[in-house]
C-alpha cells in the first residue's frame, strides 16, 4: 500500500485550554464532582392516587418496584433506597414482597435483583 504524504499542519502541536481555578483545591475534597446522572430524578413519579393505603394487614393496593444489582454492593444499595423510601412514607404498612432474578441488559449484561414491594 503506497504511504501519503502527511501535511505540515497535521504535525503541530496542539495546545490545552486552562480551565479556571475553583474556589476550593481538590484536595481539600470539596471540588465539584462532573460526574452527572440522568433521568435518575425521574425514574420515580410521586402519584396522587385516589384509593388510600390500609393499614388493615389486608389488601395490597399498590406495589412499588426496586432493582439492583447482584452484588454486595448492589444488596446494600438496595436496602438503603427501600428504607428510605419506607422511612419517608410512614403510613405504607407493606402487604408482601416478590423477588426476580434476571439480567438487566445495558452497556453490560449483569444480573440484577428486582423487588416489588406490594403495600
Amino acid at each position: 500500500m503506497p504511504m501519503q504524504p502527511v501535511k505540515q499542519e497535521d504535525l503541530e502541536p496542539i495546545t490545552l485550554v486552562e480551565e479556571e481555578p475553583s474556589q476550593k483545591s481538590p484536595a481539600d475534597g470539596a471540588g465539584a464532582s462532573k460526574i452527572r446522572a440522568f433521568a435518575v430524578p425521574g425514574m420515580h413519579r410521586e402519584s396522587k392516587y385516589k384509593r388510600q393505603p390500609f393499614v388493615t394487614g389486608r389488601g395490597a393496593i399498590r406495589v412499588r418496584s426496586f432493582h439492583g444489582r447482584l452484588s454486595d454492593e448492589g444488596m446494600a444499595f438496595l436496602d438503603d433506597k427501600i428504607n428510605e423510601w419506607l422511612d419517608q412514607h410512614p403510613e405504607i404498612e407493606v402487604k408482601f414482597v416478590t423477588t426476580t432474578i434476571g439480567q438487566f441488559e445495558g452497556k453490560i449484561r449483569e444480573p440484577a435483583l428486582v423487588l416489588n414491594v406490594w403495600y
